[in-house]
């Protein structure tokens, strides 16, 4: 019966091979072949793939082929069944890894030919058991040439490192002689009987690399593509063919895959690691693919692989690595390279070896193996105390250590000396080592002739890393000596090197020279932020704070803002009490985590929640709802690697709150406020700015929203201050809202608590005095206070001073009663209080005496310390002398009201 065999390598290419007229043939063959030579059963090497030292990940993915319809006896299954007998897994003893068993070979790559896996993943199955970087590096160690086995039974040999790697995996003679038959039907030009005789063989053994060699040149003529994904298979197969891997590398670039090309190039030089022109292709390809990580790694292998006898080499890229590496601080990388030329080839070592080595040995702080080094393969000598040597010997042996460390024991310096001829760069290099070796003594003898010799026009540089080493010391007058001439040479007179000037004049505590120093740096470098503060700082020590809040004047426009300089400036600008620029400074530092509150109807939204989340949530969906922009506009920019620690803006914020309540800037109070709620950096003080945000409604007579504050606050807290809050916020507000948040919570109250009190209070003042006496009543005989008396007796009051009230007489009395009762409770403490308040009572009934009578007592009762000590609060005689003298005045006796003005009122 026809079938036919859909060969699929991509998603939009399928080639179809009809079977049908050649299915016969095979057969033919197959009997040809049967016949001709006996069946040699053999197990097969399951190490096809031995080699893959690099993933095959980067490889452009493509669907593998996919076998459909194909007949199953075409070939006998003779190796196939005998090779589903070796179920045998090798372990490695020493590493404990499992390596893939032959049928779990075999398993993977038909889930690749029929498409249930990609190429990338079917690379990294297959190589999941091999140590890459160890193949990379040992790949030249071992012999791959060994004597095979009669037999192709899957054994391990076992590498110089005690690694065990695959070996490769050959066909059986009876299919060796059908892949043959396949390359003779493709030379007659059959090609699509060579790619089915080809794909019958991959079935049977799917890791065997002679048949994706075959349809890689069977469809290299008309699918290039299609070429190349069968050749990269096959190079997978057998990965140590050099010469392979480079001409699919061509074949990518071709096509236009960088990535796949740098891959190839990295396989050739596994399988050829001694070979340089690969680096430097490989190298050429990453620097043009923008990996530079890769790039030097890749170099960083070569110089590994390069024995003494490339020497010439091996300084090109040791210091090719050193430089790259320098610019980018990575000195520790940069020592390793160069360490390849001091101990590989130290007859080729110059004096630009040396001057590199010591540049990275004193970056990484190594001062006692610089010194080894200068006074090795230079003139430059050095004499120890109980040396037993000459003077001039210098230390022949290079002291070679891994690890950068030095020896501790190192013996003391007597004397040293530098000859004329020595280079000035290595000269400045010695310095520097004597001077972080603390032989500032030595040091002292030769920086003479060296700031005397050298022009600082040429060698600024140096001068400059001499000046900061003994800045490092301590040792600013020397410093200043070298930083003088820069400061007034032509090519040195930088910015950076003037502040380096004001900081020697700072450690010498010459603040006035340092000034001026620094005021040069900020004309060369106005964005220098370290050094207007330094500045600042000297102005402010100086007590001219003016100048200080000048030069750290920053402009949000154009500025990107520093977070610390801002702050300073803040306190400054408060210090000197310049207070409209500090609320301005100091609500555009805090504009980097607080909202900008636009307009009043924002505020309800902020009230409204407790979490700051939710505030941010809300007032993004508002803003949204106005058809408004999220985020403001002209936002200022803030530097990020400065940040103030949340203590020291939560004390800003307190300080700003304080003094804009003292200056009775309540509106101010009340935004500043509000614009903390939506600080994340305050959440964990978020109740505590809650209170504020409260007092300030409070002070700000927004009784508004100061109820929606204090209504959230009670349902977290209910203590006794928030409750006298809230009654606050009810005698201000212009609403009734309270009086539904009363009743809710009182259904949940059991027990006496100044929420019932507060229902009373509502009922008392909305005029229905028998529910507030109901209620007075029922907490009086709960627990007795003088506070509840006094409300009762003020309740029967007024219900007598109603028109249509009865029993008039009755309720006066009872209410005189409560008031005596009041007077018992309150004690000897509230005399004044009770006197004026019983006074009062009589006054409102109209009891004129007895009215006088009480005034009186409370003029002449002493009102105790507590009353002396707050008596513009607490003393009543003012208001009691008031009272009588509208009484006397009522009464026509004008001298006595006069008199009563005059002693008690009149200021």
């Amino acid at each position: 019966m026809a079938s036919n065999t859909n060969i699929k390598m991509e998603e939009d290419t399928v080639i179809e091979i009809s079977l049908s007229p050649s299915t016969d043939k095979i057969d033919e063959i197959v009997n040809e072949k049967s016949a001709l030579a006996p069946v040699i059963i053999e197990e097969l090497d399951e190490n096809a793939l031995s080699n893959m030292d690099v993933d095959m990940t980067e490889f452009v993915e493509a669907k593998a082929l996919e076998i459909k319809d194909i007949s199953q006896n075409v070939v006998p299954d003779i190796y196939s069944e005998q090779s589903s007998s070796i179920t045998d897994v090798t372990v490695d003893t020493e590493n404990q890894e499992v390596l893939l068993t032959t049928d779990e070979e075999d398993q993977l790559t038909k889930q690749f030919l029929n498409g249930e896996l990609t190429f990338s993943e079917y690379s990294s199955r297959m190589d999941q058991d091999i140590d890459l970087e160890t193949t990379e590096i040992d790949s030249t160690r071992v012999d791959n040439d060994n004597e095979e086995v009669g037999t192709s039974k899957m054994t391990h040999q076992k590498t110089s490192r005690g690694r065990y790697k695959r070996r490769k995996r050959t066909l059986p003679p009876f299919l060796q002689g059908l892949m043959g038959e396949a390359n003779l039907r493709f030379a007659r030009g059959e090609t699509a009987l060579a790619a089915q005789i080809c794909m019958e063989i991959i079935r049977q053994v799917p890791s065997a690399p002679e048949p994706f060699h075959t349809l890689a040149m069977i469809y290299e003529a008309d699918q290039p593509e299609k070429s190349l994904q069968f050749a990269l298979i096959a190079a997978h197969l057998s990965p140590k063919d050099a010469d392979q891997w480079v001409r699919l590398a061509t074949m990518s670039l071709e096509s236009g895959d960088i990535k796949q090309a740098i891959t190839c190039y990295t396989k050739a030089i596994q399988a050829s690691p001694k070979d340089i022109t690969l680096y430097e292709a490989r190298a050429r390809l990453l620097e043009r693919n923008g990996d530079k990580r890769s790039f030097l790694k890749g170099y960083s292998k070569l110089l590994h692989q390069l024995e003494p006898e490339n020497g010439e080499q091996i300084i090109k890229y040791a210091k090719m690595l050193a430089k790259r590496y320098m610019e980018e601080n990575n000195n520790e990388q940069a020592l390793e390279a160069m360490e390849n030329i001091f101990s590989k080839c130290p007859s080729f070592i110059t004096l630009e070896e040396v001057n590199i080595m010591t540049e990275i040995l004193i970056a990484l702080k190594q001062f006692k193996r610089c010194l080894n080094i200068l006074t090795t393969y230079t003139r430059i000598w050095v004499k120890y105390k109980n040396d037993e040597e000459n003077a001039d010997t210098k230390i022949k042996k290079f002291d070679e250590k891994k690890d950068g460390a030095e020896d501790q024991n190192i013996p003391e310096i007597e004397a040293c000396g530098i000859p004329d001829d020595v280079v000035v760069d290595l000269r400045a290099k010695f310095l520097v080592t004597l001077i972080e070796l603390d032989q500032m003594k030595l040091a002292e003898k030769l920086l003479p002739s060296f700031y005397s010799n050298e022009n600082p026009e040429i060698s600024g540089d140096l001068f400059l890393d001499i000046a900061e080493t003994l800045m490092g010391k301590k040792e600013f007058d020397h410093a200043l000596k070298l930083l003088d001439p820069l400061v007034n040479s032509t090519n040195y007179s930088l910015a950076a090197v003037w502040l380096r000037h004001a900081e020697c004049w700072v450690g010498c505590k010459d603040a006035k020279k340092a000034i001026k120093s620094y005021e040069v740096v900020r004309k060369l470098s106005p964005q220098h932020l370290g050094a207007r503060t330094a500045l600042a700082k000297l102005y402010e020590s100086k007590g001219q704070f003016s100048k200080a809040i000048e030069v750290l004047d920053q402009d949000p426009e154009s500025d990107a803002l520093d977070p610390q300089v801002l702050y300073k400036r803040t306190l400054l600008l408060f210090k000197v009490k310049r207070y409209d620029e500090y609320f301005r400074s100091a609500m555009l530092l805090f504009s980097r985590h607080c909202s900008y509150i636009r307009n009043k109807v924002e505020l309800n939204v902020l009230s409204r929640t407790y979490v700051v989340r939710q505030r941010l949530e809300s007032l993004k969906l508002h803003r949204l709802s106005r058809g408004e922009k999220i985020e403001d506009e002209n936002v200022p920019v803030f530097l990020n690697a400065t940040e103030l620690s949340e203590k020291d803006e939560y004390l800003l914020l307190l300080q700003m709150c304080k003094l804009a309540c003292r200056l009775k800037k309540y509106s101010l109070l009340e935004r500043i406020c509000m614009s903390a709620l939506t600080s994340k950096k305050f959440e964990k003080r978020n109740t505590h700015i809650m209170f504020l945000c409260l007092l300030s409604c409070i002070y700000n007579n927004d009784s508004y929203h100061g109820y929606n504050i204090v209504r959230l606050l009670i349902r977290v807290c209910q203590k006794p201050n928030l409750w006298n809050l809230l009654n606050i916020i009810i005698q201000k507000a212009q609403d009734s809202r309270h009086n539904r948040f009363i009743m809710r919570l009182l259904g949940r109250e059991d027990v006496f608590s100044y929420l019932n009190i507060m229902h009373a209070n509502n009922c008392l003042v909305s005029g229905t005095y028998k529910y507030a006496l109901n209620d007075y009543i029922s907490l009086f005989k709960i627990a007795p206070s003088a506070l509840l008396a006094l409300l009762i007796g003020v309740t029967q009051l007024q219900m007598a001073c109603q028109k249509l009230s009865v029993k008039k007489n009755q309720l006066v009395i009872q209410a005189i009663a409560f008031l005596k009762k009041y007077s018992q409770l309150r004690g000897k403490d509230g005399k004044q209080e009770t006197y004026y308040n019983m006074a009062r009572a009589f006054h409102q009934i109209g009891l004129l005496p007895a009215a006088v009578h009480f005034y009186k007592l409370a003029l002449n009762e002493d009102p105790g310390e507590v009353v002396k000590e707050n008596a513009n609060l607490l003393d009543l005689k003012r208001e009691a002398a008031f009272n009588l003298h509208l009484i006397y005045l009522h009464s026509e006796n004008h001298l006595l009201a006069r008199m009563y003005l005059e002693n008690y009122i009149t200021i």
